[in-house]
């Protein structure tokens, strides 16, 4: 009975901090940016934000502004990781938002750019009809996670075991395939033959079907998920998602002006059965999940940079921010053997590190 109550107690104070995520003031956002290549030779542009106690300046990142010690040396041990999908035709670095709150919060993002579909190659290399190269996409992203945990300077300040992975769009759509979820593309171009006109999603150009485009899991298993409006989600197979245990976090546009809300986030969150959801029902498009920007363009007649009357993009994301680093906070923090959580970085919480932990 006692062991009972100590382990009631422990779950409450380890929810209330986790519903209100404290970063210590001497924690900056560190950020740096490389280019690696997959085993095939394509190239792979990585962005890694990371916590650092050096001071923070001003920094573009062609598309949003940001707050980060660019090249900064690395703080903490044991960080967890959070691997970083973008959408279609975007890059890591339009999610900033999410990245430096992370970072300042004691993880490592981990945000990968794909080769044809982003602007960070060059306007030249960018083909539309390659966002349904989903293969393409989950191999880029497991060759940059072998590169971090093994190869990189990062590399002995991380604790691969906890990993996360958060995406947007085809990027949520992405992070889900890493994690193991069924999909269909003959299921997903089915669809589309009758939802194209309503679903802004089946107007990219989608080349020939290629059997070379299975997505490949993660070889290491991603122990949470964030999924901000997930594309492709008439794609996924049903039973693949209910059988899916990882916790996910569905974050959804109710009003959606690109992706059909009912098709998409609704169904994934509701076949994923014990996902937690938010529902953004104030107006938000799907753009509101990158960067706020100024930039005059356009994708599919949807403004990028602009939102509708009455949505304030900043404002979104200063809500989205607490609950996305909540649900991380509790699903990758560990516990140790008699329901205590363990302060594995000790750069956030004041308990001391437990014998009973890993």
């Amino acid at each position: 009975m006692k062991r009972s109550i100590l382990a009631t107690i422990a779950a409450v104070l380890a929810a209330a901090c986790a519903t209100t995520p404290q970063p210590r003031a001497d924690v900056s956002a560190g950020y740096d940016s490389l280019r690696i290549a997959e085993a095939g030779g394509r190239p792979i542009q990585l962005d890694v934000w990371y916590p650092t106690t050096s001071a923070e300046q001003a920094h573009g990142y062609n598309f949003g502004m940001g707050s980060v010690a660019e090249g900064a040396a690395i703080s903490g041990e044991k960080l967890p990781v959070v691997l970083l999908s973008h959408g279609s035709m975007g890059a890591a670095s339009n999610y900033s938002w999410i990245a430096e709150p992370l970072a300042r919060h004691g993880y490592v993002v981990l945000g990968v750019s794909h080769f044809g579909e982003s602007p960070v190659f060059g306007p030249t290399t960018m083909n539309p009809a390659t966002v349904t190269h989903f293969g393409d996409r989950t191999r880029d992203i497991n060759a940059a996670l072998d590169f971090l945990i093994s190869k990189s300077v990062y590399a002995s300040h991380l604790d691969p075991e906890r990993l996360g992975a958060l995406g947007h769009s085809a990027g949520g759509a992405t992070v889900l395939m890493l994690a193991g979820a069924g999909f269909s593309m003959a299921d997903m171009r089915a669809y589309c033959v009758q939802a194209r006109a309503v679903d802004k999603g089946c107007q990219y150009p989608t080349g020939a079907p290629s059997s070379d485009q299975i997505p490949v899991p993660s070889p290491r298993p991603i122990k949470a998920l964030v999924l901000m409006d997930p594309a492709a989600g008439p794609g996924f197979i049903p039973g693949g998602l209910q059988a899916l245990k990882t916790p996910a976090l569905v974050i959804g546009s109710v009003d959606d002006d690109f992706l059909p809300f009912s098709a998409h986030a609704e169904r994934i969150g509701d076949l994923l059965g014990s996902a937690e959801t938010v529902r953004l029902a104030g107006g938000e498009g799907h753009f509101v999940y990158v960067d706020r920007c100024s930039l005059p363009i356009s994708v599919m007649g949807v403004k990028l940079c602009t939102d509708r009357a009455g949505v304030d993009r900043d404002a979104t994301h200063a809500r989205l921010v607490p609950q996305i680093l909540a649900f991380f906070d509790r699903r990758l923090e560990g516990l140790d053997q008699q329901g205590w959580p363990c302060a594995i970085r000790g750069n956030r919480y004041n308990w001391a590190k437990s014998r009973h932990c890993a």
